[in-house]
C-alpha cells in the first residue's frame, strides 16, 4: 500500500516519467511513460549500492587519517633531542592508557545497550523494557522504519564511555568511526532484505535471537590495528612521492614569478627611458617658444 501510493502521488504531479528515467542508468528505461514498482525497487538498490560505496570510502579515508596521524607523529619525534623524544614517547603511550581505561561497552544492538537507551535516555524503568515500544519511541519521523541516523543515535550513549570532546587523548574522528562501525554492524544483524531501513518485524525478529540475549564482547577501535607497518610505509611513499611532485610545481612556479619580475622590471626601465625622452623634448619644445629673436626677427638659437 505504501509503494502504490508513492506511485500514484509520482504520477498525479504530471512528471515528466521519460526525462525522470534518463537521469538514471538503474532505472527501467523499457517502459518510459510510467514510475512502477519495479523502477522504484530499482531506485532502492542503486540508493542501497551507493551508500554502501560511500560508508567503504569513509572507512577508507578513516585509514587513511590513521596512518597520517602516525606519519606526522613519527616525524615530529625526528626532530627532538633523544631525551626530548623520550618525554613524546611515554605521554602518548600513558595518553593511550587513559582512552583505553573506560567502562565496559555493550555490544551494538544487543538488550543490555537498549535497556540502557531506554533507561538513561528515555527515562523509563528497565523492568518494563519493551522492543515494540522501544523501536516507536526511536521511529522519530514515524515512518515505520529506523533509518541510519535513527540507529546511530541509538548509539552516543555507548560512545560517551570512551570519547569525551575535552580530553586530549580523545579523538572525535574516531568516535565517528566507531558509530558508523556499530550502525554497520546492527544492519548486517538485522537487516533482513538488505535495504537499509529496519522495519518493525525485523527489529522484533532480532530481538528473539541468541545474540540479543547473550551477545559477543565488542571490541572498541583502540583493541584493533587499522595499518600495517608495509601499509605505512606505502602511505609514506605516496606521501614522499606528492611532496615532491608539489616541491617541483613550486619550483616551476617560482621560476615563472622571477621570469614575470624580471619582464615586469624590463617593461618599468623602458618606461622610465620614454618618460625622460618625452621630458626632454617638451623641454627643448619650451625653450624654442621663449627665445629671443635676432634683428631679422629670426630666433638666436
Amino acid at each position: 500500500m505504501l509503494i502504490k501510493a508513492k506511485l500514484d502521488s509520482l504520477q498525479d504531479t504530471g512528471i515528466d516519467h521519460h526525462a525522470l528515467l534518463k537521469q538514471f542508468d538503474h532505472l527501467n528505461h523499457m517502459n518510459p511513460d510510467k514510475f512502477e514498482s519495479m523502477d522504484l525497487d530499482m531506485l532502492i538498490k542503486a540508493a542501497t549500492s551507493d551508500l554502501e560505496h560511500y560508508d567503504k570510502t569513509r572507512h577508507e579515508e578513516f585509514k587513511k587519517y590513521e596512518m597520517m596521524k602516525e606519519h606526522e607523529r613519527r616525524e615530529y619525534l625526528k626532530t627532538l633531542s633523544e631525551e626530548k623524544r623520550k618525554e613524546e614517547e611515554y605521554k602518548f603511550e600513558e595518553m593511550k592508557k587513559k582512552h583505553e581505561n573506560h567502562p565496559k561497552i555493550n555490544h551494538p544492538g544487543s538488550k543490555d545497550q537498549l535497556k540502557e537507551v531506554w533507561e538513561e535516555t528515555d527515562g523509563l524503568d528497565p523492568n518494563d523494557f519493551d522492543p515494540k515500544t522501544f523501536f516507536k519511541l526511536h521511529d522519530v519521523n514515524n515512518d515505520g522504519f529506523l533509518d541510519e541516523q535513527e540507529l546511530e543515535a541509538l548509539f552516543t550513549k555507548e560512545l560517551e564511555k570512551v570519547y569525551d570532546p575535552k580530553n586530549e587523548e580523545d579523538d572525535m574522528v574516531e568516535m565517528e568511526e566507531e558509530r558508523l562501525r556499530m550502525r554497520e554492524h546492527v544492519m548486517n544483524e538485522v537487516d533482513a532484505n538488505k535495504d537499509r531501513l529496519v522495519t518493525l518485524q525485523e527489529f522484533l525478529k532480532a530481538t528473539e535471537k541468541k545474540e540479543f540475549l547473550e551477545p559477543d564482547s565488542w571490541e572498541t577501535l583502540d583493541q584493533q590495528q587499522f595499518f600495517t607497518e608495509e601499509e605505512l610505509k606505502e602511505y609514506e611513499n605516496l606521501i614522499s612521492l606528492q611532496e615532491n611532485e608539489l616541491k617541483k610545481k613550486a619550483d616551476e612556479l617560482q621560476k615563472q614569478k622571477e621570469e614575470l619580475q624580471r619582464q615586469h622590471e624590463q617593461l618599468e626601465a623602458q618606461k622610465l627611458e620614454y618618460h625622460q625622452v618625452i621630458q626632454q623634448m617638451e623641454q627643448k619644445k619650451l625653450q624654442q617658444e621663449i627665445s629671443p629673436s635676432g634683428p631679422g626677427g629670426e630666433s638666436k638659437l
